[in-house]
């Protein structure tokens, strides 16, 4: 959210800033502004470059939760054996079964969390690139249109939009081509 925020502000003051619109570009709108529109995480995903590193984070993840399920049922049988055993356990025994049960949950947790801060790095590392150059391209976009700014919509605060301002699918058709 607040990495779109601090997208939809850089590219609102790229816009502020800019020179002079391109003579084949459109007339301002009534207060002399007119505005483009972009889902730029579903042009994003959308293009090739994204599926493919979609794909290849969709296979790290789902080797990161296989192995996390297993190590989950592997605990939840340790703690079930325990549970029978309890009857024919001394107390010492019990406690010290239920000490070394408690430590590998906490194991468990700690590992279930860098699993998830290495799968937003792993995102994070993969789509960058790629949302630089969807930046650019909007820019570019924005100045042939003759846009004054461009609001992102996936953010939730776009209601409405005239199919001639949403630039979503020019976005994914460009990074598809690389241009």
């Amino acid at each position: 959210m607040i990495k779109s925020c601090l997208v939809t502000l850089a590219i609102l003051s790229l816009f502020l800033l800019s020179g002079p619109r391109d003579a084949g570009a459109q007339a301002p709108a009534a207060g002399g502004y007119t505005v483009g529109v972009v889902n730029v995480m579903q042009a994003i995903a959308d293009s090739k470059q994204g599926k493919a590193a979609n794909s290849k984070l969709q296979t790290k993840y789902d080797a990161l939760k296989k192995d996390l399920e297993k190590k989950s049922s592997d605990l939840e049988k340790k703690n079930e054996d325990l549970r029978r055993q309890a009857s024919t356990l001394t107390q010492d025994a019990l406690d010290k079964r239920n000490q070394d049960l408690m430590k590998e949950v906490e194991d468990f947790k700690v590992q279930a969390q860098k699993s998830t801060d290495e799968m937003q790095k792993a995102y994070q590392d993969a789509m960058a690139p790629i949302g630089q150059k969807a930046e650019t391209i909007i820019a570019s976009i924005a100045r042939e249109k003759g846009f004054s700014l461009v609001l992102e919509s996936g953010s939730g605060g776009v209601l409405f939009v005239e199919p001639q301002y949403e630039i979503t699918a020019e976005v994914t058709k460009r990074l598809d081509s690389g241009k």
